[in-house]
């Protein structure tokens, strides 16, 4: 092996250790829903179908997002790392491909920090690839609380 080769293999495995102990010495608050075993966090789902029909988002974070669609379905969408605009987006689009109307792993999250989409500053909007996406419920967490109280 020449130089550089062991150079580029230290570096990896450097990263990958880096990796390893940020999870594991991150507090609640910075771990992912999947992460932290939250009770609201639902089966791992391959697709949300018919994105024309997600009318909202809440508790976005540069890593994962809460999406609603329709009525009483709602999906907790985590990203590939960090995604800047997620956390502080106003509204979001989705890029998906094919583009048959379902959202999958792979896809992408794209993060406006205005109302209307882009605000034509000629500064293109971060796109965050989709890690995973999980059912979501919102009640999960009262129902556990309240099993922990009656079992006191």
């Amino acid at each position: 092996m020449n130089i550089s080769t062991l150079s580029a293999i230290a570096a990896l495995s450097l990263i990958g250790a880096a990796a390893c102990t940020t999870a594991e010495n991150a507090t609640p608050e910075q771990l992912t829903a999947s992460e932290a075993a939250d009770p609201r966090l639902g089966e791992q789902v391959d697709k949300i179908c018919f994105t024309s029909s997600i009318d909202n988002f809440r508790d976005n974070t540069r890593r994962s997002v809460i999406i609603e669609k329709g009525a009483n379905d709602e999906y907790y969408v985590e990203t590939m790392g960090s995604c800047f605009d997620l956390e502080d987006a106003m509204s979001l689009a989705f890029d998906s491909s094919p583009a048959g109307g379902c959202l999958s792993r792979g896809d992408y999250l794209i993060a406006f920090d205005s109302v209307f989409g882009t605000d034509h500053s000629g500064i293109a909007p971060q796109r965050c690839p989709i890690a995973a996406i999980y059912e979501w419920n919102e009640d999960a967490a009262e129902a556990e609380t309240s099993e922990a109280s009656a079992a006191d």
